[in-house]
């Protein structure tokens, strides 16, 4: 993805109440097109049409260009998760505990509540799913990412801790970790996908037990022993 640009140095200074509402219609707009059609397969031109916008550069005024645009909708939904999250962990220490499973919770729920968000939650998830390996990589602090995301040092360093006692190889944590985001964020949506698939999703689905299999699958994923064919250099 290109450099985020922008064409107001800072265009929050003048939003007018008419301005903020266009901004919220092409955030709402943009979330559902890019969750339905995925990132790259949408075009700014085609969400200000569909957002009833006349102005064919509508987005570029609002955000700059598409990076632009899902920052806003980052900025829009990861403060609440990463507040919940740090909340867990402020909870964590002070009950003394830093075990493996209670930091999966940490990690997890703050994003599975987003399938109860009405206000693009579940869009939120399916549109995280296409860029997990971006934010991944960029938390860990191994390749650059265009999108600011809020500091997540802290649950990185508390997982880190949880993990010590497996000993497991640098190399192996880091593949591991990027697939537990994977297995996070494309199982959430996957699952958001079938609730909306149903009339009656609670009749056939059960969200809450799904989520906690997810946190099984997520422990047991990050702490099985590596295996003795697997080339941990």
């Amino acid at each position: 993805m290109a450099q985020v640009m922008s064409f107001d140095a800072n265009p929050q200074e003048r939003l007018t109440p008419r301005s903020a509402a266009t901004r919220a219609k092409l955030i709402a707009v943009a979330e559902r097109l890019f969750a339905e059609r995925g990132v790259d397969g949408v075009t700014l031109n085609e969400i200000g049409k569909a957002a009833g916008q006349r102005n064919a550069a509508v987005c570029q005024y609002h955000f700059g260009n598409k990076e632009g645009l899902l920052q806003a909708i980052i900025d829009k939904h990861v403060p609440g998760i990463a507040a919940r999250r740090h909340s867990l962990l402020d909870q964590l220490e002070q009950m003394g505990r830093r075990g493996l499973r209670d930091v999966v919770k940490a990690f997890i729920y703050p994003v599975a509540e987003k399938l109860l968000d009405a206000d693009g939650g579940r869009d939120f998830i399916r549109i995280n799913a296409q860029l997990v390996a971006v934010h991944t990589l960029g938390t860990q602090h191994l390749a650059a990412s265009p999108l600011k995301l809020p500091l997540a040092d802290r649950l990185t360093r508390t997982l880190l801790d949880a993990l010590a006692e497996y000993q497991l190889p640098e190399p192996i944590l880091q593949q591991r970790t990027l697939l537990a985001a994977v297995l996070l964020f494309h199982g959430l949506a996957d699952h958001s996908r079938m609730l909306d698939a149903v009339d009656h999703p609670q009749a056939v689905m059960d969200t809450g037990l799904f989520v906690q299999t997810l946190e099984d699958a997520i422990v047991a994923l990050l702490s099985t022993p590596v295996s003795a064919s697997v080339d941990q250099k």
